[in-house]
């Protein structure tokens, strides 16, 4: 084993190019964080992604900058290490990193704070590079402010944030969403006039952000051609540019099949069928239409996945009963026949516990279906995951409370986010085979989520009130029996992932690396190609 000791000079080079070349910094020094990859969550930065080189290029070139772009391309991990590059490595940098809310900004805060806390020692050592204040950023409100006199500060959108300081660099994440964009911009005008940057990432959206990217701001509506005002460059597959000849931003106008892992028709094909038409336009294609006021499931046909006569259940298969706990309780009773998820029952309560609410539940169902009556075999339950935890009142739980009440047995917590809930049921509506729909709802039985499939369950009537990267429907009467479907389709598709058969009279279901390689640098022959672009 070598004992040998870095060369000091190394170090003093790193940091010399770094002051000079921020894709060096980028290439060499940023570490990311994947929340979705739970095995491998921090990663290098993916430097070999020529799309990323050319963008970080073009930022270096332009002042003001705007990128609507496809979900998961690495950008906003992009632009909040250049902000941080801007912080250590130039003197006096006042920087802004601009959200919908404080504490979406100061998330993203702390990712720069992660970036800078993940610097590889072996690359530039922390005795180097500016201290932080206190060694963190602060939280309320949230700022990194470092010994060279740059800040880094995380602000909510709007105009008063702005007003009260002068930025030498502005970035705004997810700004088609923001109710106040328009005065966001009017407000970092003085930055964008004094020679500041201004960097604006978003999912696509109608808002004042669609006005920047084609030149439109003094439109006063958002029904325009989705027109570039210039002819377009296409440097590579998944990228166009353009700059606007009025406002004078460089667009950067970036599509999933810029990433050479996203470019397959497997690829393609596999997230389009995953997902309803809608939102996989709006997160992946160059859709700029909302999710304001729309169905949570576009795809639901009445004529297709509704049965206008009640449905009984098969002998011989479990029940699967989804609960959602609160003062609006619900029930939803269903049942996994093949690859179809039946939909058999709903029960809503009013202002009704847990301890009266779910024996009255299994009550019905054993009266109306006496062939059902073993808690230990016949039934299982998918509950809010929260109905695991402890009253600090009592020391109970309603899982418990469901035990002793109702005699309830295989009692399994459902997803807490809603993300896989949600594709747990758009599995069975997605699905159609000889043998019928994969999703068979009794309307009889189940007003209330034929309805919510029919539209009531639905996002926010506002864009303002949507989270592009947290969308949630609106909470009101047919969102409890829905979170009690998914909370049992989730149950439903680990059951049919197992495969497992079922026998009478014991019947019973068996539910029990995006590692990125990276290069440090582009390749010379593409950085040529680039550079000729650029």
């Amino acid at each position: 084993m070598s004992n040998s000791i870095p060369d000091p000079d190394e170090y003093l080079k790193n940091f010399i190019r770094c002051q000079r070349d921020p894709w060096f910094f980028l290439s060499n020094g940023v570490f990311t964080q994947d929340q979705v990859d739970m095995e491998n969550p921090i990663k290098r930065y993916p430097a070999d992604w020529d799309y990323l080189y050319l963008m970080t290029r073009l930022w270096e070139q332009n002042k003001l900058m705007a990128v609507p772009k496809s979900r998961r391309m690495t950008a906003s991990w992009t632009f909040l290490p250049l902000q941080l590059w801007l912080a250590l490595f130039k003197p006096g940098m006042h920087c802004a990193v601009v959200s919908k809310k404080e504490d979406d900004s100061a998330e993203l805060l702390a990712r720069i704070e992660f970036v800078y806390k993940h610097i590889p020692e072996s690359f530039l050592p922390k005795e180097l590079l500016p201290k932080l204040k206190n060694g963190r950023m602060s939280k309320s409100p949230p700022v990194m402010e470092f010994d060279n006199g740059s800040v880094i500060r995380g602000t909510a959108m709007g105009a008063d944030q702005l007003r009260q300081f002068t930025f030498s660099s502005i970035f705004g994440d997810e700004c088609a969403f923001w109710e106040n964009a328009e005065k966001f911009y009017a407000a970092a005008k003085p930055t964008i006039d004094g020679g500041g940057r201004m960097a604006l990432v978003s999912s696509r959206s109608p808002g004042f952000f669609k006005k920047i990217v084609f030149d439109q701001i003094d439109n006063p509506t958002y029904n325009f051609a989705e027109v570039a005002p210039v002819v377009i460059k296409t440097p590579m597959q998944g990228v166009e540019v353009w700059k606007n000849p009025k406002n004078k931003f460089l667009v950067f106008d970036l599509h999933y099949s810029a990433n050479p892992v996203k470019r397959s028709e497997e690829w393609r094909n596999a997230v389009k069928d995953s997902m309803p038409i809608r939102e996989y336009m709006r997160e992946y294609e160059k859709s700029w239409q909302t999710f304001e006021g729309l169905p949570v499931y576009g795809d639901f046909r009445k004529d297709i996945h509704v049965s206008p006569t009640r449905i009984d259940p098969e002998p011989g298969l479990p029940l699967i009963i989804g609960h959602d706990f609160g003062m609006s309780a619900a029930a939803v009773v269903c049942q996994l026949v093949g690859n179809q998820l039946r939909i058999l029952k709903e029960f809503i309560g009013m202002n009704e516990g847990t301890k009266t609410f779910v024996p009255k539940v299994m009550g019905w169902i054993t009266q109306t279906w006496p062939a059902f009556h073993d808690n230990d075999t016949h039934f299982i339950h998918a509950i809010d995951p929260a109905g695991f935890n402890r009253n600090p009142t009592d020391a109970t739980t309603c899982a418990n409370t469901m035990r002793v009440a109702a005699g309830c047995k295989q009692i399994k917590p459902g997803p807490m986010l809603f993300e896989p809930r949600k594709n747990a049921v758009e599995h069975f509506l997605l699905h159609i085979d000889r043998e019928g729909p994969g999703l068979l709802i009794s309307e009889k039985e189940c007003p209330l989520i034929v309805e919510g499939f029919a539209g009531g369950y639905r996002y926010p009537d506002k864009a303002i009130d949507i989270e592009p990267n947290n969308l949630r429907p609106l909470k009101d009467n047919y969102s409890h029996p829905h979170d009690a479907l998914q909370y049992a389709a989730h149950i439903a598709r680990q059951g049919k992932r197992t495969g497992q058969q079922v026998s009478i009279p014991s019947p019973s279901y068996g539910f029990g690396n995006d590692t990125t390689t990276s290069t440090n640098e582009i390749p010379q022959h593409r950085r040529r190609e680039l550079g000729q672009i650029i």
